[in-house]
């Protein structure tokens, strides 16, 4: 293919090709064929010789730098970079290859630093390698731990996308459908406009031009002015901290949203920067649990196997041998469930409090090589450690020795532990029952246990013990809206609506149409809105952000919502909506309403109902049988897989606990699962990208 002689030139001038690097047109088509016939080393030789006749030209450097990392040889790059930097201080294209190699080298920080001096070079159309920096760049924050810098990085990548490159978009949806994100950290965030009447208006909006179009380190350079001059203004508090986290400066994002938190603004806007902060602050994380293995020496193996069958505390299982077959272990001759209490003859008429919990598994190992026979305990530390100890000897009496090894094999946090349930019910428990016995646990985690724990956020204090205090008003209500925010569904608003009557906080006031834009209206606030009074187009632009951030209570209101207004069904099919409300219902009986509605709807405008009765019978295959403990995913015959997921799946820190009613608190995004360098070492030819 012909390079286009009307495209950018790829060294970064600005120009088009034709009117800067003409006499390199031929040599750089005989490189582009290379590479598109797959001959990259073939390529990088003929640009190594083609720099030996034309040296230092920066189209050239281009190219032998995006080979090397193609091929990584990153040693080879880093030498190619620094000379290309040095040798053309304000080409764009310079800058953006070193930020692609720094994401590649995984210093995600320094590669936002390059490309910010990279976007500040580009005055109108965007360099190619520029573009393929920014997605470079935004994966490698996310596998840094960066999430509002990958966000907005990704985001403008997105924005300056061709039609055919839809990899950040992809990125950015898995991020929020599968992550476990919470949604306060998923909605995008845009800069707040200067107040009407503000002094420094006018530089407000060169600074939010700036950011629009990525320049976020100039635009910092702006509101930093503007606070030198005018204070801590509300909105450039504000922005500041949020240029701040788009430039991966998390402490001056977590510090400014506090601040913010505490000015003289709408109460909503204080409680939800301050909720930001607390997800955030790494000064705020709690102390975690470890969750361990303890290895014993059995003495009587034997009489050890008769004492745990002959307890009913003690459950066995057959665990599953996938377990054991990919880390090359030896599968137990025997497992079994300790549980916190006996576990009851019939569940037909169980009440919570009967409901036996998972204490621990279980493992015994026969004699090996190089080891005697041993009983392997998992367990969590925490309140109920000492006791399932106790109740562990209690059992087995003499036949264990003393404990040989103890490690750590995850963690979890004192509020995902108080959140958290692991039952092991009676196989013959009702559905009905189990969906009982599943809603009193959840108040009772809400409403009972979490407000009795000492929070970070709080001071250490507990939620009841800082609702007295009017210094932590904002904090207390912020660490309630992410309890609220985590279960990302509707199912918890009565017992959220009852704590915060026991806290002596105020509810949150109806929301009405108009009252804020819909592109800007936080999707927390969802709930809230006066859903049946909106607009046709507000509820089309709420519905497609809903989605497109996974949010899956926001979602099923406006989609609700959707289905009535026939005036909206070729923007928001009616079939599409039924099926996100099926997908995110949880109540079968509920789900099967919704089915029966859609099917309903089918028929009446001449579509084929079988998706709709293939939906049923999906339903019907997968509650039933119920899960093993009624809120986790795993069947009743392999606990195991309850007890260890958190410490056997390769899964984002910031997924719930498998039981987890509500977000539990503070944890820690590490590389991310969804992220599959869609954006490295990816060859790109002449081209430029509109800006």
């Amino acid at each position: 293919m012909p390079v286009d002689p009307y495209a950018l030139c790829p060294c970064g001038s600005g120009k088009k090709l034709k009117f800067c690097c003409s006499d390199l047109v031929g040599e750089i088509e005989k490189i582009h064929r290379m590479i598109e016939g797959e001959q990259p080393r073939a390529a990088l030789r003929h640009v190594e010789q083609t720099l030996a006749n034309y040296p230092g030209r920066a189209s050239l450097l281009d190219l032998k730098a995006s080979l090397e990392l193609a091929l990584e040889e990153t040693d080879a790059a880093r030498k190619t970079v620094e000379g290309f930097v040095k040798q053309h201080g304000e080409s764009p294209t310079a800058h953006a290859c070193e930020a692609l190699l720094l994401a590649e080298s995984g210093d995600s920080r320094g590669a936002v630093r390059s490309l910010q001096r990279a976007l500040s070079f580009v005055e109108r159309d965007m360099p190619l390698r520029v573009y393929e920096a920014m997605g470079a760049v935004g994966g490698a924050l996310l596998e840094s731990g960066h999430v509002l810098a990958a966000q907005a990085h990704l985001w403008l990548h997105a924005a300056l996308a061709p039609k055919e490159d839809t990899r950040s978009r992809e990125v950015l949806a898995a991020l929020h459908h599968y992550s476990g994100l919470p949604l306060l950290l998923r909605d995008q965030v845009s800069l707040r406009p200067a107040p009407a009447d503000a002094p420094w208006k006018t530089e407000a909006e060169q600074a939010a031009r700036l950011a629009n179009n990525g320049k976020w380190q100039q635009a910092v350079a702006i509101v930093d002015r503007l606070g030198e001059r005018y204070g801590a203004d509300p909105t450039l508090v504000y922005n500041r901290a949020l240029l701040g986290g788009w430039l991966a400066d998390d402490r001056a994002l977590v510090a400014g949203l506090h601040a913010y938190a505490q000015l003289d603004v709408p109460l909503d806007d204080a409680v939800e920067a301050e909720a930001i902060a607390q997800l955030l602050d790494p000064d705020l994380k709690e102390k975690p649990l470890d969750s361990v293995v303890e290895a014993f020496n059995v003495t009587d193996l034997d009489a050890l196997v008769t004492r745990l069958l002959s307890d009913s505390r003690v459950q066995a299982f057959e665990m599953d041998p996938a377990l054991f077959a990919k880390n090359d272990q030896p599968r137990p001759r025997h497992t079994y469930v300790l549980l916190d209490r006996p576990m009851p003859e019939s569940g037909a008429s169980l009440q919570r409090g009967d409901a036996p919990r998972m204490a621990g598994i279980l493992a015994i190992y026969g004699r090996q090589t190089d080891r005697t026979e041993r009983l392997e305990v998992t367990v969590d530390k925490g309140p109920a450690y000492d006791a399932t100890v106790s109740a562990l000897k209690e059992i087995v009496g003499d036949t264990l020795g003393e404990m040989t090894e103890e490690r750590i094999i995850g963690a979890v946090s004192p509020t995902d532990q108080a959140l958290n349930w692991r039952w092991q019910l009676p196989r013959d428990t009702p559905p009905d029952v189990r969906r009982r016995l599943m809603d009193e646990e959840r108040r009772m985690a809400i409403v009972e246990r979490w407000p009795s724990l000492p929070l970070p956020a709080l001071g250490g204090k507990s939620a009841r013990n800082a609702s007295g205090d009017p210094a932590l008003r904002i904090p207390l209500m912020a660490a309630l809206l992410v309890l609220e925010q985590g279960s990302n569904t509707d199912r918890d608003t009565e017992s959220i609506s009852e704590l915060r009557s026991r806290l002596g906080l105020p509810q949150p006031e109806p929301i009405r149409a108009g009252a804020q834009p819909a592109i800007s209206l936080p999707l927390v606030r969802i709930a809230r809105l006066e859903i049946g009074t909106i607009s046709d187009d507000d509820l089309v632009t709420l519905y497609h952000r809903a989605v497109m951030a996974g949010a899956g209570a926001a979602t099923a209101i406006l989609a609700l919502e959707a289905v009535k207004r026939p005036s909206i069904a070729t923007r928001i099919p009616p079939s599409d909506a039924y099926r996100r409300l099926v997908a995110i219902e949880r109540d079968p009986d509920r789900a099967l309403s919704l089915i029966d509605a859609a099917r309903v709807h089918s028929k009446s405008i001449g579509e084929a109902t079988a998706p709709w009765d293939l939906a049923e019978l999906e339903l019907h295959i997968t509650t039933w049988p119920l899960p093993c403990t009624g809120c986790c995913t795993k069947q009743a015959s392999s606990p195991i897989q309850c007890m260890r997921r958190r410490t056997t799946r390769k899964r984002c820190q910031w997924a719930p606990a498998p039981n987890r009613p509500v977000a539990s608190g503070h944890p820690t995004v590490n590389a991310h699962p969804v992220v599959n360098r869609p954006f490295g070492r990816r060859l790109k030819t002449c081209e430029s990208v509109s800006e």
